[in-house]
């Protein structure tokens, strides 16, 4: 009789969760560990690289970028904001931008003094979900967060959405490290200042900061009930610390109150969920998105089996959607304007992506995980040259125009009449003004020359208005082709004595 063969090893069972560490009364997740600290470090220099390569051959300035530019140099000389400025723009970008304005005033320099916030919003995604989920699913968020192409792409601007979204969600991380004890701590305050200086950086920040709050506060409410007093003296100082800067002209040196500005500018509207369905490719489309979205379906398997906290779950999914519809229900559609949603996306769906990678073999996990990141890294840097070349293509012609229109004024005062006001001057030193509504009017500028600078937009004199310009303003003096061709004309001088 022959021995019976032996029975197959069985397979290993999947590794279990690491167990949460105790929460203090603030805390962000436990002491850490060395190989935490190498391994953000190696998804900051990640992020890093993709930004420079995408920064280092960025188009010309575009509208915005012009305007925030402009304010930055106006700080920086001590001067009183042009006629490009509106009240409803924050004053803390600029602000900020104008302590650099002596390492130079290229494009370069300032996307990426923006893009390192987004240094700053890893960061605090990270330590967001070590504190809700544990290490492991922390490093997966802050690893989507710095290749998810929607938020590389704002970094890289001079816009101030990612700096708005980094201290907007370091502020309510600070409410989620004090509540996450046995009783509310009074570290929260630390929360107040970091909502004013998001406030001052971007005026839209308020509103995701309070969907964040709300959500936290909800999540949270039986402890918030039984010691109430540290999240109430937040809130009665948050909203003071807001109050205070959109009411109050002299905090931003706006010309009047930035919350009567904001106010008209179409709130309430609904129009964002149209645009961002129109947007739907940009938004939701890039892999790095993707995987997110793919990953809250196993999250929702975990939280089931009791493996990922069910109320911090619901709270990181709750606010990243809710947050959304916030977004898109006062202000019109713009992918930048989503800069906070992600971060919460990612925290919402670290745990089942992490989870997943668990059922993996152990040796699998870090070589997958790399592939994984610098294959999403060179999407991301792929979707930025494209951005690059699209608007670099409609912009080069007007920045040429705008550079042969300064060296033609040769350091004598000179105007532009364009109706791309914030690029002309950045790019000629001239001043610019928008072409009048309801008359033909050329313009003059006392000591130097004056322009008129036709570059297709929409809102510019057609017809026989611009007919009635042409005849008046004779041959073009410079015409730049390109994909959209720019046609300047020099005013004639009067002649003396008139």
């Amino acid at each position: 009789m022959t021995d019976p063969a032996p029975a197959p090893d069985p397979a290993p069972a999947p590794e279990a969760a690491p167990a949460p560490a105790a929460r203090r009364r603030f805390s962000v997740g436990g002491s850490f560990a060395r190989n935490e600290w190498v391994i953000l470090g190696a998804i900051l220099a990640v992020y890093l690289i993709v930004v420079v390569l995408v920064v280092r051959r960025g188009p010309p300035l575009g509208w915005d970028e012009a305007v925030y530019s402009l304010r930055a140099r106006d700080f920086a000389q001590g001067a009183a904001p042009g006629a490009y400025w509106n009240t409803y723009r924050a004053p803390g970008l600029p602000w900020m931008l104008h302590l650099l304005w002596g390492l130079g005033s290229q494009a370069s320099v300032f996307r990426l003094a923006v893009a390192g916030f987004g240094l700053g919003l890893i960061g605090v995604t990270w330590l967001l979900a070590r504190h809700l989920f544990g290490a492991r699913p922390a490093l997966v968020a802050a690893a989507g967060v710095a290749v998810t192409p929607p938020l590389v792409l704002s970094a890289t601007q001079v816009w101030p959405d990612v700096p708005g979204a980094a201290l907007g969600l370091l502020a309510v991380a600070l409410f989620v490290f004090a509540t996450g004890g046995e009783r509310a701590s009074w570290w929260m305050l630390l929360a107040v200042p970091v909502v004013a200086a998001a406030t001052f950086l971007r005026f839209g920040a308020p509103l995701p900061m309070a969907v964040g709050f709300l959500g936290v506060a909800l999540w949270r409410w039986r402890l918030l009930w039984r010691f109430p007093w540290p999240a109430v003296s937040t809130a009665l100082l948050g909203a003071g610390a807001v109050a205070a800067v959109l009411a109050v002209p002299r905090l931003t040196g706006a010309g009047g109150a930035p919350l009567g500005a904001v106010g008209t500018r179409g709130w309430l509207n609904f129009a964002g969920f149209g645009d961002y369905l129109d947007l739907s490719g940009q938004v939701l489309a890039p892999a790095a998105v993707i995987l997110a979205l793919a990953g809250l379906v196993p999250a929702i398997g975990w939280v089931r089996r009791r493996e990922v906290d069910r109320g911090a779950w619901i709270a990181a999914a709750g606010i990243s959607v809710a947050t959304a519809a916030a977004i898109a229900t006062v202000l019109h559609g713009e992918v930048r304007y989503l800069a906070p949603v992600y971060p919460w996306l990612w925290v919402a769906a670290a745990p089942g992506l992490e989870g997943l990678g668990r059922r993996l073999p152990g040796r699998m996990r870090p070589a997958l995980a790399l592939v994984l990141l610098l294959a999403l890294a060179a999407a991301a840097i792929g979707l930025g040259r494209d951005r690059n070349r699209d608007l670099g293509g409609s912009r080069r012609p007007l920045r040429a125009a705008a550079a042969a229109v300064g060296e033609q004024a040769g350091g004598r005062p000179c105007v532009v009449m364009t109706q791309r006001v914030p690029q002309v001057m950045w790019y000629s030193g001239c001043d610019a003004v928008l072409f009048p509504r309801e008359e033909v009017r050329l313009p003059s500028r006392a000591g130097g020359p004056a322009f008129v600078m036709f570059t297709g937009h929409r809102l510019e004199p057609q017809g026989a208005a611009r007919r009635a310009y042409v005849d008046a303003l004779g041959k073009p003096w410079r015409v730049v082709s390109g994909l959209r061709p720019i046609t300047v004309y020099l005013v004639p001088e009067p002649p003396a004595g008139d």
